[in-house]
């Protein structure tokens, strides 16, 4: 019996220090695990407090960018101010002197031909109203960089901003309008501002070339590119001509900042699409490939 007992007793204490171990091991595996909480809750709030930060300097970044593009429409404007000055005074001009011819037909009992000069004075008329509209589209704010764009009005209304910048320099413009409308993504403000750069810089470009003569080309395919080839000296630094403060136009009315290939840059990655610059036969060759909008795919 006193065995027994011994034995009983020994198996009690056994499954008391057994009891008294696994307590220990649970209140430490707790302490564990409430130190590994605690560890985590603090990195977690970490994490958000990186995550607000980061959100923060994001949306300081797209105001900085949103800033610097309106900057760039507004000094492209300020270049091309005497250009546009001299494309809204010509046709003032003829209206004028067909108002004055009008009436002296009037006059004179001819109606008809009085009838033929009012209706130049309203074709003009319509003109100036479509520069005015393209300023206005030009210079706003344009938040929006996924839209349904139409590339042919977008292009029609650079080329009819930088008409008289063109014509003055004396370069020969090889464009063939597109027939159809096309629709690729991206912001038609901005994009405009690229194409209007493009131009800009090309005719500026050959200034001192003796062809000028700029090459405009639009090609379809599953992606949308729009080349523009000028006859200028080239590009001396190709790899380096997207790169802020870079320009080669330091001196004369056209020296800028060398902001404007960057911003164009930013504006076409921002719609998914790719710009380029490259050397093509002595002259420069910039190309821009934009992304076709979803619905003229799933209607193509």
């Amino acid at each position: 019996m006193a065995a027994l007992c011994l034995a009983f007793g020994s198996l009690l204490f056994l499954a008391a220090e057994r009891r008294r171990a696994l307590a220990s091991a649970n209140a430490r595996l707790e302490d564990r695990v409430a130190e590994r909480t605690r560890a985590l809750r603090d990195t977690n709030a970490k994490l958000l407090a990186e995550a607000a930060e980061r959100e923060e300097a994001q949306a300081a970044l797209r105001r900085a960018q949103d800033e610097l593009v309106q900057a760039g429409k507004l000094s492209a404007l300020g270049q091309m101010s005497a250009g546009i000055s001299h494309e809204l005074n010509q046709p003032l001009m003829a209206i004028r002197s067909f108002a004055e011819n009008g009436v002296q037909f009037m006059n004179r009992g001819t109606p008809a031909r009085a009838a033929e000069n009012l209706t130049r004075i309203s074709e003009l008329a319509q003109r100036m109203a479509r520069i005015i509209q393209n300023l206005r589209a030009f210079a706003r704010q344009d938040q929006q960089t996924d839209d349904r764009v139409d590339l042919r009005r977008a292009l029609e209304s650079a080329l009819e901003l930088t008409r008289a910048h063109v014509q003055e320099a004396g370069v020969e413009l090889v464009h063939a309008p597109l027939e159809a409308p096309t629709w690729v993504r991206g912001g038609e403000v901005r994009l405009g501002q690229v194409f209007v750069n493009l131009i800009t810089n090309a005719v500026d470009a050959m200034a001192d070339a003796p062809e000028k003569r700029l090459e405009i080309l639009v090609l379809e395919a599953d992606e949308v590119t729009v080349s523009f080839r000028d006859t200028g000296p080239g590009i001396e630094m190709p790899d380096k001509v997207f790169d802020p403060f870079y320009t080669t136009k330091t001196q004369g009315p056209s020296a800028g900042m060398g902001l404007g290939l960057s911003i164009s840059y930013g504006i076409v990655q921002s719609f998914g699409g790719q710009i380029r610059g490259s050397n093509y036969q002595g002259g420069a060759l910039f190309t821009v490939t934009l992304e076709r909008h979803t619905q003229d795919v799933a209607t193509a």
